[in-house]
């Protein structure tokens, strides 16, 4: 008897858990703690019984357990209003994808079992997971949305110690309170005993980090000089409005919405991603080439631009920021990155951007570009190497194939005071992207995104979730300006402030508090991942060399 179903059900069980325990999504946080352990269980009997009492392999019932939990978890990445061609990639590349990616960790603990104990082999999994979980934020297939440090984005009172480790120290707890839970249940299996001490150091580890969080919660004082912010929620639908319709009338349209809310103590408004959509677009003039609409190599001229700089006059020392679609033309002869395109009739090459606008109360104007590009949409991967792949980009109207980015992760300034973090979309659930913009001097954090594409499903929640944690790792108040919602402020402890309903026009003002110091994450960057990192770099060194030193004592 192999035992098959035992191990069927306890990849099962793990993938359930794992889903039930995610923000919106079921919510059921506590379950996490316990959510590897089935597998963990399966993975202990295989390894320890014979050959014929066990199935022939181990690694389908994790990649069953990932499966399960990245389905239930992201099936609305189906819901994009797209052909179903479109649909099936959008859904089928990123679950795949990962769990494959999420078996590696697996895979080599499962390797390590050749030299180690299974105590050690559990040590070596955690130290791996959390190197992929790193891994996965830096490359080019960036798909970061199940980091197990997520799954307490609701409860931000839990893991106030992310100032100090970051949400990759939410994935080794989550960890750790398994594999002690795992003692228990194997130490009570095995001995018919009371747990002891195992279960004492299973309770520890989980109200320890508990307790010492939700005292940090109680007693935190937020710091910083307040700064009045509007942000806007237009509510303009992305599939059969935002980009048929003139985009002058929409600017508008949301310039009117904030000038209801402006006062004369307001520092900001905030728009949501790609609000300005002027074409960029290109004559000929006595002097050479006249730019009309978003370049950014020449903005002031652009008919967005002088809008709201009418606008601002109207409210003397208001700055705005807005989310837009832009692109920049090269000069004659300029070395072209791979993403850029060709202009027609030119032989120049330009590239598009996502990018942000700050037009300060003085006119004057400044442009960020998005960093962080969601895969398959704004960044086609590996084109540096492959060459241009644009047929496989899903379109989600504007502009598709690969776009530019910016290296530096640069600060916008209204005024000597107001210093903000530019967050486009993607960028905010990504912990140590932010935090680099909080060491350049960012005070306060600005996220602007449209969350309508995925329509009324977990998708927009579970975002702004996400952005709470960011509050916390940096202790930076947030001002969240969403298309169709949520749009709100983060306080310094992650907590939620007066936000918007779903899919209707609204607009919000609210105080942020400007701050200068910096927290442990934000100072020292990702410690926690950059030593899994390593370690599992030597891991997979020593695992090498021990298989060669067993083929040479073969010979």
């Amino acid at each position: 008897m192999r035992q098959r179903r035992y191990h069927l059900f306890s990849a099962l069980l793990t993938g359930l858990l794992l889903a039930f325990c995610w923000p919106a999504n079921g919510d059921l946080t506590p379950l996490v703690f316990m959510a590897w352990v089935p597998l963990l269980l399966a993975e202990e009997r295989f390894a320890t019984v014979s050959r014929d009492e066990r199935p022939r392999h181990f690694m389908p019932y994790v990649f069953l357990a990932v499966a399960v939990w990245n389905a239930l978890t992201t099936w609305w990445l189906f819901c994009v209003s797209e052909p179903m061609d479109a649909k099936l990639f959008a859904v089928i590349g990123p679950n795949i994808g990962n769990d494959l990616l999420m078996c590696l960790p697996w895979l080599v603990m499962r390797w390590s079992r050749w030299f180690l104990t299974g105590r050690w082999a559990r040590v070596v999994l955690v130290v791996a997971w959390i190197a992929f979980e790193r891994f996965h934020m830096h490359w080019d297939l960036s798909w970061p949305w199940l980091t197990l440090g997520n799954v307490f984005a609701s409860h931000t009172d839990w893991v106030q110690w992310y100032e100090y480790t970051g949400h990759l120290g939410g994935t080794l707890w989550v960890w750790v309170v398994n594999l002690s839970v795992f003692r228990v249940l194997a130490s009570v299996r095995i001995d018919l005993a009371p747990p002891g001490r195992a279960g004492i150091v299973a309770a520890c580890s989980i109200l320890l980090p508990f307790a010492a969080s939700e005292w940090r919660y109680a007693t935190f004082q937020e710091k910083g000089e307040p700064a009045e912010v509007v942000v806007v929620q237009p509510d303009i639908d992305p599939y059969d409005q935002k980009f048929a319709e003139d985009p002058l009338v929409q600017l508008d349209r949301m310039l009117d919405q904030a000038a209801g809310a402006v006062t004369d103590t307001t520092e900001l408004v905030v728009m949501p991603e790609t609000s300005l959509q002027e074409q960029p677009r290109l004559s000929d003039g006595s002097g050479g080439l006249v730019f009309h609409g978003l370049w950014e190599n020449d903005l002031g001229h652009s008919l967005s631009v002088q809008h709201i700089r009418a606008f601002l006059a109207e409210h003397p020392g208001v700055s705005l920021v807005s989310g837009m679609s832009s692109a920049y033309l090269f000069p004659e002869g300029a070395e072209l990155p791979a993403t850029a395109r060709i202009l027609d009739g030119t032989g120049r090459g330009f590239d598009a951007y996502n990018a942000a606008l700050l037009v300060r109360a003085d006119g004057s104007v400044e442009s960020y570009r998005k960093s962080k590009l969601v895969p398959g949409v704004e960044l086609l991967p590996f084109e540096e190497y492959l060459g241009p792949i644009s047929a496989l980009a899903l379109d989600l109207g504007g502009t598709t194939g690969s776009l530019g980015i910016q290296e530096e992760r640069e600060v916008l300034a209204a005024d000597e005071r107001v210093a903000f973090a530019p967050v486009i979309c993607y960028e905010s659930i990504y912990g140590d992207h932010v935090a680099a913009h909080v060491r350049n001097g960012a005070r306060f954090l600005a996220i602007m995104t449209n969350d309508a594409w995925w329509d009324d499903t977990p998708a927009y929640r579970q975002h702004l979730a996400y952005g709470a944690l960011r509050a916390v790792e940096t202790r930076r108040s947030i001002a969240r300006s969403a298309n169709t919602g949520i749009s709100c402020f983060i306080d310094q402890r992650g907590d939620v402030h007066d936000a918007t309903e779903w899919w209707v026009p609204d607009v919000r003002k609210g105080v942020v508090l400007l701050r200068d110091d910096l927290t442990f994450y934000a100072a020292q960057g990702d410690l926690v991942g950059k030593c899994a990192q390593w370690c599992t770099a030597l891991i997979l060194l020593g695992l090498l060399a021990g298989l060669a030193r067993r083929l040479l004592t073969r010979r």
